[in-house]
């Protein structure tokens, strides 16, 4: 729990990513390896990069789906 350890450089851009470092962060809790308060703050940072991503995903596919019906309509 020192806190000279290297960064985690993981990337979070899907929710793949998200639920991995979630079960991540639940596994080092249960070990003893990360205190109860930064894991707490990590869940909640987690929920909201999910609401991002999955708002994010939305987007990209109504636009896709806006794009289709805009070319059928031709």
């Amino acid at each position: 729990m020192g806190r000279n350890k290297k960064p985690n450089k993981r990337r979070l851009k899907t929710m793949e990513d998200v639920r991995r470092l979630l079960a991540d962060t639940v596994n080092k809790l249960n070990r003893d390896e990360i205190e109860c308060n930064k894991a707490s703050k990590l869940g909640y940072l987690l929920q909201i990069m999910a609401r991002v991503i999955e708002g994010s995903d939305l987007e990209k596919r109504i636009t896709e789906l806006e794009k289709t019906l805009i070319s059928k309509g031709d």
